[in-house]
């Protein structure tokens, strides 16, 4: 049996969360703890830098689509505080984004995008864009 191409876009998440999982954790829960580690939501001290907490997303609050992206618009996601690793562990999947309430949140592929400024590849970039809603 095929999966459909929504299912086959969740598997993809999934996996591609599973490389930053704690034990005892689930993609779900990967997801919360990195939306909150972005360092556009908290600063590396610790400080919130939205409105207000952001809410532990359930399952049913999210939904996703494969996107393409040009350079410029990924690179914008990237805090002038992230890291800078020369080499992507793993250069072939696509850049994982959340979207809250109309912005974008980089989720998983810091150093796809560094590579892909520094050698200036100009896209566009596949993305899987995890949206979020209030329940």
């Amino acid at each position: 049996m095929t999966m459909s191409p929504e299912a086959e876009t969740w598997a993809v998440v999934e996996s591609e969360l599973g490389f930053h999982q704690r034990p005892g954790h689930d993609w779900l829960d990967t997801l919360n703890r990195l939306w909150r580690k972005n360092r556009f939501v908290m600063s590396m001290d610790g400080m919130l830098k939205l409105d207000q907490e952001p809410p532990v997303l359930t399952r049913e609050m999210l939904t996703v689509t494969r996107e393409r992206w040009p350079l410029e618009r990924l690179a914008s996601l990237v805090h002038p505080d992230a890291h800078d690793r020369r080499r992507p562990k793993r250069d072939d999947l696509p850049v994982l984004v959340l979207e809250w309430q109309g912005r974008h949140y980089l989720i998983d592929g810091l150093n796809r995008i560094n590579r892909r400024v520094r050698e200036r590849l100009p896209g566009p970039h596949e993305v899987i864009v995890i949206h979020g809603r209030t329940p």
